[in-house]
């Protein structure tokens, strides 16, 4: 985060310090940025002043606060407050406080940054990222504590998320803290605070994870991220905290990209009185005709959600993927919907253009959407084995910890790679390494031609990439030279899904409690590593 080196006390605003929570969202239009921020006590007058220059804050606007009562023994509050007037490609200092609690630091924002000629908007995507374990942060953050923000972080901020300091936006896919509502609420606090560094300069956007399911925790996401540009039908949820804006589904533009955030969870039982599935398919089908219309400003659409619509890694992918590809497939070929992006599964898999299960095994002016799950950004769950086959529609899959960069270069071309952030069997020196490095190119966005669409199952991966970091640790590699899905297919036969259960757990156990920070421990001799000094990192393939 870009946080000045004097405070809002200096200016005679108070003492910072009741101030926190601090991030950003894109506004409604060009011209503005929402600022979301927290307090434990009642504000008076929660306000936000920012200017052109950090010792001359000219500029302010009145914020809205509500109350949380949800967590037990204890009420805070929430405050949303917007910049008006902004100029695009121009930088912005800002401050939120009010005469109770003091105000914050002063943060520094772009508003809207103007790339020159050849140069590409970065946006960043994840997924999964917990306040304890959240690998992909920075290179700090372990297991053992919820606790990863600036002061954790400060020692090396060139790699992870903190090093995207030219990102444009960051794109949240849904399952936040794990989980917001622990412990009364302090996971999500902490959650907060340790993406503060990179959300006080960055927008942040967000779409709604199963993590988000339960009521406390479904009331935390819906209040924690009530500043989001929604357009949503209807406007508003009402959550156990309440009515306030819905943020269940909503869309925005950012440059060249028109974006619509959804919440899968409409299929697995989350609802209001007003706001279903239903309301959801009308609103975005009406939502995606508009944005055909405007494709000559937005050319590229993106649909981001939590759960899978593609996947191969697990059961997730077969039941529930299913239930929503039935909806929203047909939709997203339609109106020629360019990317859905996901979390949910701990790994990262990107598709190539697919329909009903088949693709042309091509990036180039693909005839369907492509399908990418990044929900790999860290948590304690971990992440699992790949126990299915690599399909021929799956180009490149990785249960390594990551995140994903979109270069958005022009009307025709992305740049996609994906940067792996993973401390469980890998040096510190290949953390922000790029395992995944391809190009989409699409000349002509629109509806997709049923007639043009991929109509044949490739009968093998073809030029596909997988990488199963959790091989070496499963002890099952007997020489044969047969896959690992089948081994663990073998042992899952001979020994029962309760053994492989087991299996799984002690694994998992083994790598929460033994995780190193960040050191090759396989040089020093520790025996933590041990069972992996075999283990190579293959170099990818670029698909």
């Amino acid at each position: 985060m870009t946080r000045l080196a004097f405070s809002a006390s200096l200016l005679g605003l108070g003492l910072a310090g009741s101030i926190e929570q601090v991030h950003l969202n894109l506004g409604k239009t060009t011209s503005e940025l929402t600022v979301q921020w927290v307090t434990q006590e009642e504000s008076k007058g929660d306000t936000i002043r920012w200017g052109t220059s950090s010792s001359s804050l000219s500029h302010s606007a009145a914020g809205d606060s509500r109350e949380f009562t949800q967590d037990a023994n204890r009420t805070w509050h929430t405050h949303v407050a917007t910049m008006t007037g902004l100029d695009t490609n121009t930088e912005y200092y800002y401050m939120v406080g009010d005469s109770q609690n003091g105000f914050s630091d002063v943060f520094k924002v772009m508003n809207r940054r103007k790339r020159p000629e050849g140069e590409p908007y970065k946006h960043i995507l994840l997924g999964d990222m917990g306040s304890a374990c959240a690998f992909t942060l920075c290179n700090a953050c372990t297991q053992k504590s919820t606790v990863c923000n600036a002061t954790t972080c400060a020692k090396n901020t060139t790699v992870g998320l903190v090093g995207e300091t030219d990102a444009d936006m960051f794109l949240h896919v849904g399952d936040f803290a794990y989980n917001l509502g622990s412990d009364n609420g302090r996971v999500g606090d902490q959650f907060f605070n340790n993406i503060e560094q990179i959300a006080t300069r960055t927008p942040y956007m967000v779409s709604h994870g199963n993590h988000e399911d339960s009521a406390i925790d479904l009331a935390h996401y819906i209040e924690s991220f009530r500043g989001m540009p929604s357009n949503a039908v209807p406007s508003e949820f009402n959550s156990s905290n309440g009515v306030t804006t819905n943020t269940l589904y909503f869309s925005w533009d950012h440059g060249l990209v028109h974006y619509i955030a959804m919440s899968t969870e409409l299929w697995f039982g989350v609802h209001d009185d007003s706001t279903n599935l239903t309301t959801f398919l009308d609103w975005v089908k009406k939502d995606l005709e508009a944005a055909n219309k405007n494709r000559e400003n937005a050319p590229w659409i993106v649909i981001h959600g939590h759960r899978s619509i593609y996947c191969s890694c697990d059961g997730d992918c077969d039941g529930d993927a299913a239930k929503v590809r039935a909806d929203m497939e047909p939709i997203m070929f339609e109106y020629g919907v360019d990317f859905f992006i996901n979390g949910h599964e701990h790994n990262y898999e990107r598709m190539w253009p697919t329909y009903k299960s088949k693709s042309d095994q091509s990036n180039i002016n693909p005839k369907a959407t492509v399908y990418v799950v990044t929900g790999a950004a860290g948590s304690h769950e971990m992440h699992e084995p790949f126990t299915k086959p690599q399909p021929s529609w799956s180009a490149f899959r990785s249960n390594s910890f990551s995140y994903t960069r979109m270069f958005v270069y022009n009307s025709s071309h992305i740049h996609w790679q994906q940067v792996q952030t993973d401390p469980t069997l890998f040096p510190g020196s290949d953390y922000g390494r790029v395992i995944d490095d391809t190009w989409f190119v699409q000349e002509s966005h629109g509806p997709f031609n049923a007639s043009l669409a991929p109509k044949v199952k490739p009968t093998s991966c073809g030029d596909c990439s997988e990488y199963d970091h959790w091989a070496p640790l499963l002890g099952l590699e007997d020489g044969s030279g047969r896959s690992m899905v089948d081994l663990i297919a073998e042992f899952r036969k001979k020994n029962g899904d309760d053994a492989w259960r087991e299996k799984l757990q002690f694994l998992m156990n083994g790598l929460q409690s033994n995780l190193t920070v960040w050191e090759d421990v396989r040089e020093d001799g520790n025996s933590d590593g041990a069972w992996a000094k075999d283990f190579k990192w293959t170099t990818s393939k670029s698909a």
